[in-house]
């Protein structure tokens, strides 16, 4: 299968402020550039916790009533931190559940020709820090503590290929758990992730 070869560095940026924090409950966290690449064990990890959040942004300049045809986005041979490997089991299973929402919505999903936008996906890992304040308790002076974990994402991003431009990114985020890349855990975040699909 062929597709559409576009340079990240080309894309143009969104008109308005980039997405660069997710918020998640309780607590706001700030997502920074990819310390490193998440492996594909930890992507199964990932997709084993019991909590994922969802955050999307796009550019509300676009009229996104255009876009009904999709297909994959080539990731560029240099410079991709995607570290799933394409053609895996983990690989087909994140494409076929983007699929299936898409097309649950009543888009066509293409293998090539001319489409209206392009789509592509991200796994990223951050190492993340918790600290806990000593305070006075019942029981008097309580220590504080440093909760140290990994922090997964899956990111989707819609492309339009005229452009040159991200014009919707959508992503899963949660701590790191059990291995579990299960087609229905890998279904359950996809669906999250396109609620909010096309913004209203």
């Amino acid at each position: 299968m062929t597709g559409t070869v576009i340079s990240f560095s080309s894309l143009r940026p969104f008109s308005f402020k980039k997405m660069e924090k997710l918020t998640l409950k309780p607590r706001r966290l700030k997502m920074k550039k990819v310390c490193f690449v998440l492996s594909a064990w930890l992507v199964l990890a990932f997709l084993g916790c019991s909590s994922i959040y969802v955050k999307s942004d796009y550019d509300h300049d676009i009229d996104f009533t255009q876009y009904t045809t999709f297909k994959w986005m080539r990731n560029p041979k240099k410079g991709s931190k995607n570290s799933v490997r394409k053609g895996s089991l983990l690989d087909k299973r994140i494409r076929r559940a983007v699929e299936q929402e898409l097309e649950a919505k009543g888009y066509e999903v293409k293998k090539s020709g001319r489409v209206d936008a392009l789509l592509v996906y991200h796994v990223n890992l951050q190492k993340r820090v918790e600290v806990s304040p000593a305070r006075y308790g019942y029981y008097g002076w309580r220590r504080g503590h440093v909760h140290r974990y990994k922090q997964g994402s899956i990111i989707i991003d819609v492309v339009d290929p005229r452009l040159k431009q991200l014009i919707w990114r959508g992503a899963a985020v949660g701590t790191i758990g059990k291995p579990d890349a299960s087609q229905e855990k890998v279904n359950a975040a996809m669906t999250k992730v396109f609620e909010k699909y096309p913004p209203e």
